[in-house]
């Protein structure tokens, strides 16, 4: 019986099985390269850049928006926020702190359209209300403002000192009854007495008559220009 011998494989054959060995091996390593393991990825990303963000990281290699994001370590609109901590109309609002309908009101200035200047201050209104002329005079000082004192000199003549000179001012009298709606005298203002001071005005009272005479009561009145 005869042994059938094994042929050992030609040299052309090794060299094709040896190219084929590698060709399929590379095609392996490759699928592999590709697989969906974020994990593994994770770690390999941070083993070849260690300061690398990658939680937030939208891409690997310059994670711009995740380690240093420009809308959140200085985000302008919420730490210098225009309208919170500057706002305009908050701090520094223009119709509250300086508001000119309030703090310097056009209507407050000028009354009515007159200008402040055209009213008359009480400054230069002085006036006065005097009883008792029949014997001793005296101011009813509820009813008066800048009237002092009111001397009698003789029936029916009367000095009254203001509390400014009114030498300068248009002087006004007029004499009445006590009873409301009489009137039995008629008034008249002058000079005061030689050598008073120019802060009194002279009064002059008429009865009906013609007689001076002392009446129940006697109103007097000062404008200053």
């Amino acid at each position: 019986m005869l042994k059938r011998r094994l042929r050992l494989p030609s040299p052309a054959l090794v060299i094709s099985m040896i190219t084929l060995s590698l060709v399929l091996g590379g095609t392996a390593v490759a699928a592999t390269a590709t697989h969906g393991d974020k994990k593994a990825d994770t770690k390999l990303i941070k083993k070849l850049a260690p300061t690398l963000s990658v939680k937030h990281a939208k891409t690997a290699a310059s994670a711009t928006t995740a380690g240093h994001a420009t809308s959140a370590d200085s985000a302008t609109n919420a730490t210098n926020a225009t309208n919170a901590t500057n706002a305009t109309n908050a701090t520094n609002a223009t119709n509250a702190t300086n508001a000119t309908n309030a703090t310097n009101a056009t209507n407050a200035s000028q009354l009515g359209g007159v200008a402040a200047s055209g009213y008359q201050t009480t400054a230069k209104l002085q006036f006065g209300s005097i009883t008792g002329l029949a014997s001793t005079p005296s101011v009813v000082t509820a009813r008066s403002r800048g009237l002092v004192s009111v001397a009698k000199v003789t029936t029916g003549f009367y000095n009254a000192r203001f509390s400014s000179d009114v030498s300068s001012c248009t002087w006004i009298a007029t004499a009445g009854n006590t009873a409301i709606g009489t009137s039995d005298w008629t008034a008249t203002t002058r000079a005061p007495t030689a050598g008073l001071p120019n802060t009194d005005v002279g009064i002059v009272v008429w009865d009906s008559a013609g007689a001076q005479s002392d009446p129940s009561a006697v109103f007097v009145e000062v404008l200053c220009p």
